[in-house]
């Protein structure tokens, strides 16, 4: 259990709620109730009957696959859900990759790669799950344990299936892979097909890694040349990058990225979830760990650490430049990290961690600031090899965790779908990506240094990260308009309207470090008044709700209307946990006859107008394709392993 929580305390709040982020308030709540958990919807219908459940997207017909849309980086990413579709019937299936002889989990364990992975993924998931406060399973619910862990089952289900959500052309790793010209990565997400239900999507995506070998001169011109002369056209894009994937070796690794744990919110902690970071090698065909890149163990002894200061000092600007690699004696070979509220949780900065007493120290304190171009002070260096780590990395600017978490593949479907699939932070790289690849194509030096993962742009705007005083921060400002809100009290803030609206930020928070399954502590400052809001409503809708920092938010008439950065959209409110999720009844016709929504403001989004920090972009009935709303992604119930019974 929370250590704040008293036994009788939880049994209390466990009778009110049943998921993460719920009210403790009950389900019979007065009108102008708040949201606790939001989710895009279909507005309430009382009249008609409930509209059947979506038909999900087969995973081979060609004639289903929704219209491809313009992809506006094909030379580095492709993530459009069509043309993703026609290269799995391509032969860029992830069993094809792996050697299987069908795509359903239980047919890929005669796969000895899959088969030894899934081994290594259920020794993680009994450890971890054998911690206390955790329930062994979601139902029947037990007042004592309601952190819920990832099904170990769903990797050998015959309902189960690795979706590709996303092609990566990952030349800039070349710094970690200096004979090839780094790697092309198949990203894949696990979905369930649920009996007579849409697919469902969960929160494990892995990582296919091809190698790209140099070309037989030495050198990755002719390589670049060809990702950056890929046809405008989808389909002619789609057979050219299958020819150029073909061509490559076979897979040489594997990553992996899943929830293993996800736990309900207090008022004085978030909801929480844990994700589980593995890196794997192809050894005689099968899939065996290897150290994670950049990510040091936690445990390092006193020695190791004094090492470890001396190897910074020696690499310095190898890491003000983004292109250092740590020596393996340091790595480890699985990290965690944490969220919601990204690099603020300690668990997420092992470098900071590990180095804390050395901050202050002469050490870092002559280190040659003056000569970098990112790092200028000893906090910015720590918080840049943080950024550098797979834990770090992974809790930036992301989604939940993910940064390529992957569209919604059926086009109509708007109740529980994604409407961006790419995080912040990907979306912002690949403008520095997209420099290198060119400057590799036509042969000439590139020498602009990896940014930090948190803020790869200088455009400040809504969301981005900005400084709040130390040097290495000075040049992350804001847009005008916009000011850099000090939301966890550390170097980092994000750029936000100084007086809230719709959808903006009410409350900050100090992140307290706290051991155990159910997360850290939080220490809230007062919430603050929201512009516009009705005198008789409740101002800052805060943490305790389950949004992250607070949210403004106001009743509204007509959903999808939209008015500046703010959007009318169907929510899932308070209570519907405890009354939907146990049923043997579709969640959406749940929610439809119990009354559990209600029209509320948020904020609009797209991939060029992001969501803070802890909240991703859905869909909502009529938004446009790639726009949407934005709520706390665990407000979807596929960027959680718990959810409806039908569903999971």
């Amino acid at each position: 259990m929370h250590p704040s929580r008293s036994s009788a305390g939880a049994l209390a709040a466990t009778l009110a709620l049943i998921c993460v982020a719920c009210s403790s308030e009950p389900p019979e709540r007065p009108p102008s109730r708040p949201p606790s958990l939001m989710a895009i919807g279909p507005p309430p219908a009382p009249a008609p009957p409930p509209p059947e459940p979506a038909t999900p997207a087969p995973p081979t017909p060609a004639a289903q696959v929704p219209p491809p849309a313009s992809a506006p980086e094909p030379s580095l990413l492709l993530s459009d859900p069509a043309e993703l579709i026609l290269l799995e019937q391509q032969g860029l299936s992830f069993g094809q990759q792996l050697g299987a002889p069908a795509e359903d989990a239980q047919r890929l364990l005669d796969s000895p790669r899959y088969a030894s992975f899934v081994s290594v993924i259920e020794r993680d998931l009994a450890e971890l799950s054998s911690r206390d406060g955790i329930a062994p399973s979601q139902f029947p619910l037990d007042p004592q344990r309601l952190n819920y862990v990832f099904d170990a089952r769903w990797l050998r289900s015959p309902r189960a299936r690795f979706q590709l959500v996303g092609v990566v052309n990952r030349l800039d790793m070349r710094f970690s892979t200096p004979k090839e010209c780094g790697q092309l990565r198949l990203i894949y997400r696990l979905s369930l097909q649920p009996e007579g239900r849409p697919v469902v999507r969960l929160p494990m995506t892995v990582n296919v890694i091809r190698p790209v070998p140099l070309a037989p001169g030495g050198g990755c011109r002719a390589m670049a040349q060809q990702w950056r002369a890929l046809p405008s056209t989808a389909s002619e894009r789609v057979a050219a990058v299958r020819r150029l994937v073909t061509q490559l070796p076979p897979m040489s690794g594997l990553e992996t990225n899943f929830q293993n744990l996800h736990g309900p919110g207090t008022p004085d902690a978030d909801d929480h979830a844990e994700y589980v970071l593995r890196s794997f090698d192809v050894r005689r065909e099968r899939l065996v760990p290897r150290p994670l890149l950049n990510t040091p163990r936690a445990d390092l002894n006193a020695a190791e650490r004094k090492a470890l200061v001396g190897w910074i000092v020696k690499s310095f600007m190898d890491i003000d430049a983004g292109r250092s690699v740590l020596p393996e004696r340091f790595l480890a070979t699985r990290a965690i990290s944490v969220s919601p509220r990204g690099l603020s949780r300690p668990a997420n900065r092992v470098f900071s961690s590990l180095l804390d007493a050395e901050l202050d120290s002469r050490v870092f304190a002559e280190l040659p600031y003056g000569k970098a171009k990112q790092v200028r002070s000893p906090r910015g260096l720590l918080r840049r090899l943080d950024g550098f780590t797979c834990t770090g990395c992974h809790q930036s600017r992301a989604v939940a965790g993910f940064h390529l978490p992957g569209e919604e593949r059926d086009p109509d479907q708007t109740f529980n779908a994604l409407a961006v699939g790419v995080s912040p932070h990907l979306h912002e790289e690949l403008g520095w990506r997209g420099r290198m690849l060119a400057s590799v194509a036509e042969g000439t030096s590139f020498v602009e240094p990896r940014p930090f993962p948190e803020r790869a742009t200088s455009a400040g705007i809504y969301g981005s990260h900005c400084g709040l005083g130390d040097p290495s921060f000075a040049d992350w400002t804001c847009q005008a308009g916009l000011e850099c809100r000090d939301s966890h009290h550390d170097e980092v803030g994000f750029c936000a309207p100084a007086i809230p609206s719709s959808g903006d930020a009410c409350e900050n928070a100090r992140v307290v470090a706290r051991p155990g399954a159910s997360g850290d502590q939080l220490v809230a400052d007062p919430p603050e008044v929201c512009q516009g809001q009705p005198p008789d409503s409740i101002p800052c809708i805060t943490n305790r709700y389950g949004f992250p920092l607070g949210s403004c938010s106001v009743a509204c008439a007509q959903p999808g209307t939209r008015t500046g950065s703010s959007v009318c959209a169907m929510m899932l409110v308070s209570g519907y946990e405890q009354v939907c999720f146990p049923r043997e009844e579709p969640i959406e016709d749940c929610v439809r006859k119990q009354g559990l929504t209600a029209a509320m403001t948020t904020r609009a989004c797209s991939v060029d107008e992001p969501c803070r920090d802890d909240y991703g972009c859905s869909r909502y009935p009529g938004s446009a394709p790639g726009t949407g709303a934005c709520v706390p992604p665990y407000f979807l119930f596929d960027f959680r392993v718990d959810g409806p019974r039908l569903d999971r």
